[in-house]
């Protein structure tokens, strides 16, 4: 009892040491892969670094940011077809500031640089295409700038002077764009780029430029001069006229829906909207004149002889003072008033989106409804909309039973993951993961069973292999010492087994 006690000890001081022996083993695995993860991570980091300088580059801005760089030994990288140009990473910013400075890159885009201050040999002709063109290449800069705007190009004609104002020709533009990949412009920034372009060029209205993108679509269509110059598109009607009515019917069906039921009404609008933008100036004069100002004249005369003045187309004649002869004395006062008519001036802009007339229908899903349900409909409308009988708008209430295979038949939407379809995959996934898994399990467990056999045959030949005697030892001393390396060597291989027949062995024994 006591030698089995002491042999379960060593047994479990064996796997204790086994135990060690793994966890040492797995700590040493571990940080070996940690060093050798950080060694690669510091050699690997010492090489060069390269970023972009810049990407999406036309062929000769890329081909002279190459030539500045061999010129000054940069090392460089081409990717994209030459289109993306890297640099090392700490030189990004130093390059990218010497060569805006440079003017690069232009894009192969020419402005107001290419005019050189020397043109003392040019002729007229000359100096006019250098400068037309110029001034395309900064409107084509300016355009370039916009984030839907992929490149552009910029055809301006700038007719010759004449001496007869009835025969100079207006100037006229065309802008071509290359938008962005999933890119679209509005009509605000089709007007914005019409007004740019007329505001550029001296002598050119914005009616007389046109905008047409790569694929060949004339942006510049729907845009009216009334559009220009108010911000306002004429064709925008229809869309805003739709939204309008959509607007109305939605507040009907919110305001009957609670009371009808939902699903039981349903109310259409259309609508008139007065979409012209209007001046007025009136200008109002009052009955009652304006004082604007006196002039007043006072003559005075005191003395002997004829006063000053006298009756009109009298005859100037000479007076003589006799000696004794009376004073006499004069004083005329003349005082004119000026008047002026009051008026007023008034200038008023109507602003488009009045409304000239709305006509309404109701449709009550009932089959039968009395004349007071149906009045207290057409009044509740009616207050709700503002409807103006002086402007002709009509509203008809009509009770009719709904077809009920649109809202009550009709089968809700199916969502993706409950379609049959994907139903069946899923489960197919499922049962060749549920297979596989059964699987490897049973090809693991078979693989340990056998392991477990192998260990235990090994363990038995062991055991049962004959040992060296020692010198003096006698035939028992012999068998105990093979039985005790057969069991060493088992504890070795297989503890668990022998941890297992020992406590078979002290429980039958405690029995």
């Amino acid at each position: 009892m006591a030698q089995a006690r002491r042999l379960l000890e060593s047994i479990r001081e064996i796997s204790g040491k086994l135990s060690r022996v793994q966890r040492m083993v797995i700590v040493g695995v571990t940080a070996l892969i940690f060093i050798s993860l950080l060694l690669v991570a510091i050699f690997g980091s010492r090489g060069t670094e390269y970023d972009v300088l810049w990407s999406d580059l036309s062929p000769q801005d890329a081909g002279a940011i190459v030539k500045e760089l061999e010129k000054e030994g940069v090392p460089y990288k081409l990717e994209a077809g030459g289109r993306v140009i890297k640099v090392p990473k700490d030189s990004v910013y130093r390059l990218r500031l010497t060569f805006a400075s440079m003017g690069l890159p232009s894009s192969g885009v020419v402005g107001f640089e290419s005019i050189s201050a020397n043109q003392l040999w040019s002729t007229d002709f000359e100096r006019q295409v250098q400068y037309t063109r110029a001034l395309q290449g900064e409107i084509v800069r300016t355009i370039k700038s916009m984030d839907p705007v992929e490149d552009a190009r910029v055809h301006i004609v700038l007719p010759e002077p004449s001496v007869f104002v009835t025969q100079q020709k207006p100037a006229t533009a065309a802008v071509l764009l290359k938008l962005r990949p999933m890119e679209e412009l509005t009509k605000a920034q089709v007007k914005a780029i019409i007004k740019l372009v007329s505001s550029s060029v001296r002598g050119l209205s914005p009616e007389n430029v046109t905008v047409v993108d790569s694929t060949g679509r004339l942006l510049s269509q729907d845009i009216s001069e009334g559009a220009l110059e108010e911000g306002f598109s004429s064709l925008d009607s229809l869309e805003i006229t739709y939204q309008f009515e959509r607007n109305l019917e939605k507040r009907l069906t919110n305001l009957l829906g609670p009371i009808l039921g939902p699903g039981n009404v349903v109310c259409q609008v259309r609508a008139e909207l007065n979409l012209d933008l209007v001046k007025r100036e009136t200008v109002t004069y009052s009955r009652e004149p304006i004082l604007r100002s006196t002039q007043e004249i006072r003559e005075t005369f005191q003395g002997t002889g004829t006063p000053a003045g006298g009756p009109a187309g009298g005859l100037d004649v000479p007076s003589y003072v006799t000696p004794g002869a009376q004073e006499s004395q004069y004083e005329r006062t003349e005082i004119i008033h000026n008047y002026e008519v009051s008026e007023v001036k008034e200038a008023t802009t109507i602003a488009p989106g009045t409304v000239k007339r709305l006509s309404v229908a109701v449709v009550v899903n009932r089959a039968e409804m009395d004349e007071d349900f149906r009045n207290s409909i057409i009044q509740t409308v009616t207050t709700a909309l503002g409807l103006d009988p002086a402007k002709q708008d009509q509203i008809s209430v009509i009770n009719m039973p709904f077809n009920p295979s649109p809202f009550e038949q009709a089968p809700a939407p199916v969502p993706v993951w409950q379609r049959r379809e994907y139903v069946m995959y899923g489960a197919a996934v499922a049962a060749a993961l549920v297979v596989g898994t059964v699987i490897l399990l049973l090809l693991r467990r078979r693989r340990l069973a056998r392991e477990k056999e192998e260990e235990g045959e090994e363990a038995v030949a062991h055991v049962g292999a004959p040992t060296e005697a020692a010198p003096g030892a006698t035939p028992e001393m012999m068998a105990l010492q093979r039985a005790r390396e057969g069991v060493e060597r088992l504890a070795r291989t297989n503890p668990e087994l022998v941890a297992r027949i020992l406590r078979t062995w002290l429980a039958e024994d405690e029995r």
